[in-house]
């Protein structure tokens, strides 16, 4: 091999080596400036206005009203009780204990009925809020995965702090996790559509 011949395999091989080392530098930047896409939506409205559970949240609200209907008359007869209980002569003392112990029997079986409405109450509206959340988590990485967004996060740009109570504020800021993002990067329209074409197209 001739002197010349050498160092053009020299050149081109470092050239080779430049480039290599070039694309790899090229690559590694790339990787870590690479921007993380974030997404943000609105939990309370998506589950407000979702057509999936607007009949299981009208019917959880008749549920309610009943069991508000069964307490007031409960109420309205321990009030009555104890209108009749003054009516009743002091020295009535029969008449006196029996109403007595009709106005505690009330009263126990109001405090053990709204116990009982309560826990019921309690645990229908997790049920109901789960199936929902599961429903919006599933079409929020659906989008995601499309649209080849990183992160979804809840829009807790609504939660307002306290101008008065620092305790409060001291709690809303230990959850809140956004302080600022633009609209555009506000998914619930696109996800709440995506979700009642889908229920609506499988009924």
């Amino acid at each position: 091999m001739t002197s010349n011949t050498k160092t053009l395999a020299a050149a081109v091989s470092l050239l080779i080596i430049a480039s290599l080392a070039a694309a790899l530098g090229a690559g590694i930047a790339s990787s870590r400036l690479a921007p993380t896409t974030v997404a943000v939506l609105d939990i309370d409205r998506l589950s407000a206005e979702m057509d999936e559970f607007k009949v299981p949240s009208e019917e959880f609200q008749a549920k309610q009203n009943t069991r508000r209907e069964d307490l007031r008359a409960i109420q309205a007869r321990i009030t009555s009780i104890a209108e009749e209980l003054e009516l009743i002569p002091d020295d009535d003392q029969d008449a006196r204990i029996n109403k007595l112990t009709d106005q505690v029997r009330l009263d126990s079986e109001f405090k053990a009925l709204q116990q009982m409405y309560q826990q019921a109450s309690d645990l229908e509206q997790a049920q109901l809020f789960k199936r929902m959340f599961d429903r919006i988590e599933a079409g929020a990485e659906q989008i995601a995965q499309r649209d080849g967004i990183d992160i979804v996060l809840v829009d807790d740009r609504v939660f307002v702090l306290s101008e008065t109570n620092r305790a409060a504020q001291s709690a809303a800021l230990e959850s809140k996790k956004i302080l600022f993002a633009n609209d555009t990067v506000d998914i619930t329209d696109e996800l709440l559509t995506m979700l009642n074409n889908e229920f609506n197209a499988g009924k």
